[in-house]
């Protein structure tokens, strides 16, 4: 394993304290579905609402302290984006009701018999709001298969699909169910050399990965605050010249200028106090395990060199741990793993592995391992279209484990233990 201060990782969050039946603590390993949340996220949330909770716009203090704290945690998300403009980022409830938004307001833009492209990788968020607003709008979808060996995308069925009436790519940067990573900055030529925009999920991508909107070449693109160790928000980043083009919907006192125009309602102060606060740890963690210089809270102009720092170093981590979670599930006679698991392969793929245990519904290998401890998940997880590509959708779906940097080699292996002896018995 790389060089990596597991201990000083877990300190930082309480859940992990936690036991489960048999006295030993939980196995967190259901982290694609929400991660565990960091203490200065915790501490930031209580600190606001016991000190500054006020409603923002309005001169006296606590008002001004929220404008302070909205406009730094724009400044914060753009830096953890690659983004040079903080009034491109725009903050919701979650990335599902974000993106319904704003779909609606780029259906808006389009005539009838315009053409969208989506993808069967793809979480459901980022296909079905695009199917809702082509039935209203007259528009077309088109959408993109798998390879059947490995359950990727099938790049060429894309660029053959992707045509001159082609005015959305919508597509996720990393699989939410089988961690595969898409080639999104080639994808981002396909879709600009034909006129069209490119949309990226990347809710399955920011704990994991460095994320660069500009050397993606993405021109939206959204995630999710409490998949990365924060509270339940839902974050869009868009080209300015796109938002300011597009009929926002909302009330009409609140003005057309970014980067209010696709925040409806009054935000969640206090979670946008707790994002910040995980952003912080980071920062924290790009420092000690990253050696970046500086410490949190030094300048602005230092923060996303800390953070490309720790996720730098986080992506070693879990690359180590992902493929030693794969060489172990792997090796259970009866599993058979739905996506990419060639060792060469490993930088093509997260920490995220989908499975199917023969003799075993996916339900009921999830509950013998959570009478153990061991938290994962199955269904379809939200991959509506790829169970169906697979043929997994009326047999239960699959099982999925899902790692992150407070995850240790000791659960990967119990883990695999615990599969032995389901298949076994």
């Amino acid at each position: 394993m790389t060089d990596w201060d597991i201990d000083s990782v877990r300190y930082r969050f309480p859940a992990l304290r936690r036991t489960g039946p048999d006295g030993q603590p939980l196995a967190w390993l259901d982290n694609a579905a929400g991660t565990q949340v960091v203490d200065t996220c915790l501490r930031a949330i209580n600190d606001y609402l016991l000190a500054s909770n006020a409603n923002h716009g309005v001169p006296n203090a606590p008002s001004i302290e929220t404008d302070e704290l909205v406009h730094d945690v724009r400044l914060a998300s753009a830096d953890l984006l690659g983004a040079t403009d903080a009034d491109e980022i725009s903050f919701g409830p979650n990335m599902t009701t974000i993106t319904y938004a704003l779909s609606r307001a780029i259906g808006a833009s389009l005539s009838a018999g315009d053409e969208i492209v989506v993808t069967r990788l793809d979480h459901d968020a980022n296909v079905a709001p695009w199917l809702a607003v082509a039935e209203s709008h007259g528009l077309t979808v088109r959408q993109v298969g798998l390879r059947a060996n490995d359950a990727t995308l099938d790049i060429e069925e894309l660029e053959r699909v992707v045509g001159p009436r082609t005015r959305l790519v919508a597509v996720g940067l990393v699989s939410n169910a089988t961690g595969t990573i898409n080639p999104v900055p080639h994808i981002a030529n396909v879709a600009h050399k034909a006129g069209a925009h490119l949309f990226v999920d990347a809710v399955a991508a920011v704990p994991h990965l460095s994320i660069d909107v500009e050397a993606l070449g993405a021109d939206y693109l959204v995630f999710s605050p409490y998949k990365v160790y924060g509270p339940h928000l839902g974050v869009l980043w868009g080209r300015r010249e796109l938002l300011e083009a597009l009929p926002p919907f909302h009330v009409r006192p609140a003005g057309d200028a970014v980067p209010g125009r696709f925040e409806t309602g009054t935000k969640a102060f206090e979670l946008l106090a707790g994002f910040g606060g995980t952003i912080r740890y980071l920062e924290k963690v790009g420092v000690t395990q990253g050696g970046a210089p500086g410490r949190p809270g030094q300048g602005d102009r230092f923060r996303r060199p800390r953070l490309l720092a720790a996720l730098a170093a986080i992506r070693r981590y879990e690359t180590d741990l992902g493929s030693r979670l794969l060489e172990r599930v792997d090796a259970v006679a009866g599993v058979t793993v739905h996506g990419i698991t060639e060792p060469a392969r490993a930088d093509e793929r997260c920490p995220t592995v989908a499975f199917t245990l023969e003799g075993h519904e996916p339900a009921a290998v999830a509950r013998f391992l959570g009478e153990r401890g061991i938290c994962v998940r199955n269904g379809d997880h939200y991959a509506w279209e790829l169970h169906r590509a697979l043929g997994l959708a009326r047999s239960g779906g699959t099982v999925r484990v899902s790692l992150g940097h407070y995850n240790t080699t000791a659960e990967v292996e119990r883990l695999g233990l615990a599969l032995d002896e389901l298949d076994a018995g």
